[in-house]
């Protein structure tokens, strides 16, 4: 009986990380999302605000990609997303605003579909 109950607290606590992981995919996925989602408006952003925004939504994808290790198709989604990022931010340095635009919108599906997976 003993060996049983420890053998199910080592299996939750090896559970556990994978858990928190798809959490922070969850957390990164959405704040990504949102910040994608603000730039396909008709509002005119100025080279300055897109380079912050490509410069967080940069940072967002990076930590969306570590975070989603715990499952292949996550990692697939995640890195499919952060490839559009990675576009978009070169866009935005180089100051073409409607070749950023074009890639956030490129990349929400791939962030949409990774909400999805981990709610």
């Amino acid at each position: 009986m003993k060996r049983l109950r420890w053998t199910l607290i080592l299996l939750c606590l090896a559970a556990t990380p994978a858990f928190a992981q798809k959490a922070k995919v969850h957390d990164y996925s959405t704040r990504l999302a949102s910040l994608l989602a603000d730039t396909q408006g008709k509002a005119m952003l100025g080279p300055a605000s897109w380079k912050a925004i490509a410069n967080e939504a940069n940072a967002l994808a990076n930590k969306l990609y570590a975070c989603a290790a715990v499952n292949a198709k996550a990692r697939g989604l995640a890195r499919d997303a952060r490839a559009h990022v990675r576009e978009m931010h070169k866009a935005a340095m180089a100051g073409d605003a409607d070749g950023a635009k074009a890639h956030a919108a490129m990349a929400l599906p791939f962030v949409y579909q990774l909400i999805d997976w981990s709610a």
